[in-house]
């Protein structure tokens, strides 16, 4: 009897702490939740993911920045996790004190006209050598696109970076939710889901079943 008892407080315990657990707030999502939309329009900007992407991610990087490479294995683990319902666009963001940013931005959006940018993207990120972020490009061209400063792009991220009040990199625009500095995975996906279920109720709302 004695450990049918035992067992029994046991089950409870453990119910108990589940429930627990399940009416736990997090702070840092309700903190989210409850700030101001603002618009950011993907514009020309790169995007990876599907067009009717429920939630969309806007990164704003500097190629220079530690932070930004950091947060590259975090945004790859996001895309993998949601691969139909998450799209990021590439925004940039090339702060004053990396006097080499801007330029490297340029030379992303030029290999972009070229459909590589991913992988100088990912190479700059990186920190790699110049011959690897140019790779497969036709050179020529890339050289005139560069020398030209590509078609404004960066000067446009930077405009609406301004606008949007971002100042640190990376910067993120999730749904219209501005948010300064490195978000975890944990984070991203708290804030995915959130944004999922009300546009799931939203969307339920207006069945007209």
């Amino acid at each position: 009897m004695k450990q049918i008892l035992t067992a029994i407080c046991a089950l409870v315990l453990s119910t108990g702490t589940a429930f627990a657990e399940d009416a736990v707030k997090h702070p840092w999502l309700d903190k989210q939740l409850a700030k101001q939309r603002y618009k950011c329009p993907p514009g020309k900007s790169p995007i990876k993911g599907p067009a009717d992407a429920k939630v969309t991610i806007v990164e704003f990087v500097d190629y220079d920045c530690p932070f930004c490479a950091d947060e590259e294995k975090t945004i790859k683990q996001v895309l993998e996790a949601y691969p139909t319902q998450v799209r990021l666009v590439v925004k940039n963001l090339p702060l004053d004190i990396h006097p080499k940013a801007k330029r490297k931005a340029v030379v992303a959006e030029c290999m972009a006209f070229q459909d590589k940018f991913w992988p100088a993207h990912e190479a700059l990120l990186a920190q790699a050598p110049p011959e690897k972020v140019r790779k497969g490009a036709d050179k020529d061209r890339l050289d005139a696109d560069i020398a030209k400063g590509g078609d404004g792009q960066v000067d446009r991220d930077l405009a609406l970076a301004k606008n949007l009040g971002l100042a640190t990199t990376p910067s993120f625009v999730i749904d219209g939710i501005r948010q300064g500095g490195v978000i975890n995975f944990n984070q991203f996906k708290l804030l995915v889901d959130a944004e999922l279920a009300r546009k799931a109720a939203k969307a339920a709302a207006q069945d007209p079943q």
